[in-house]
């Protein structure tokens, strides 16, 4: 079991998220980086109409702003495209919206743990500050926390398997009504199928460092805005059923990734 001397340490790069882990020359891909692989055609539809709902509302805004003008003289197409460029910015709507999602995920997750650190008497520092959007997801975990009278055993705890070569960081081992359950807490619109591989991928990773099997794995979505609904949980598929998908998209992965990264070595040559 890894002791705090020798912790794993995660690392970011332009080609994704990595640990580092004790005892091993090359790092291990991160779970949800893996998981990156696997095609979600509603995430590109929806990054494709958020994108032209963004150019749209940029042009209007610039034609309105033109038309405002005394006698405008006409805009050549080069120029109204230009400027309209510099308008919209490098960064695509979508991924701004992603960000802010990403934001809110992420504070809501930094005020569970702080909650969930003090439940069990640990040094968990000040409390977050946190959005209201993140607090609306906060409360709607405390609503399900009492709910199942969770008690927490293990929080952010990062995980790996040296057989399989993969790590991550789950968001909590806890008991719910009593039973051992690791815990991945969400703050999207829906539970997709990828969270159940990440989920099972932590459970086995558990399991090969040592820890006591859980019982299952259980998803729990929590609301950003008023206008969702309460907390939605999902069980996990068991560990045999859904281990065998992880590892095929895991492959699926080391390839795309080989392919990346020599595309990005060949890039880096003739720059």
């Amino acid at each position: 079991m890894a002791t705090k001397a020798s912790a794993p340490i995660r690392l970011d790069s332009p080609g994704g998220r990595f640990y580092q882990i004790p005892g091993e020359s090359e790092p291990f891909p991160s779970v949800t980086h893996i998981l990156t692989c696997i095609a979600k055609p509603a995430l590109i539809a929806w990054s494709a109409n958020t994108e032209r709902a963004a150019v749209t509302a940029a042009a209007a805004d610039l034609y309105q702003e033109w038309a405002a003008k005394i006698a405008p003289p006409q805009m050549p197409r080069e120029s109204y495209l230009a400027t309209l460029t510099a308008r919209l910015g490098s960064v695509k709507a979508h991924q701004k919206a992603l960000a802010k999602a990403g934001d809110i995920g992420s504070e809501a997750h930094k005020l569970i743990e702080w909650t969930m650190r003090t439940a069990l008497g640990a040094q968990a520092g000040d409390k977050p500050q946190v959005s209201d959007a993140a607090l609306w997801a906060f409360m709607a975990f405390e609503d399900w926390a009492k709910s199942v009278s969770l008690k927490p055993v293990l929080i952010e705890q990062t995980v790996y398997s040296k057989q399989h070569r993969y790590a991550g960081t789950m968001d909590l081992l806890g008991r719910v009504d009593g039973a051992l359950m690791l815990i991945d807490f969400k703050t999207g619109k829906g539970i997709y199928p990828e969270s159940h591989l990440q989920n099972v991928a932590y459970q086995a990773a558990l399991l090969e460092m040592g820890y006591v099997r859980p019982v299952g794995g259980l998803i729990v979505r929590l609301p950003k805005v008023e206008t969702d609904p309460a907390f939605e949980t999902q069980l996990v598929p068991p560990i045999e059923t859904l281990m065998p998908v992880f590892h095929a998209v895991q492959t699926l992965w080391a390839w795309t990734y080989a392919h990346d990264e020599a595309y990005r070595a060949r890039r880096k040559q003739t720059a």
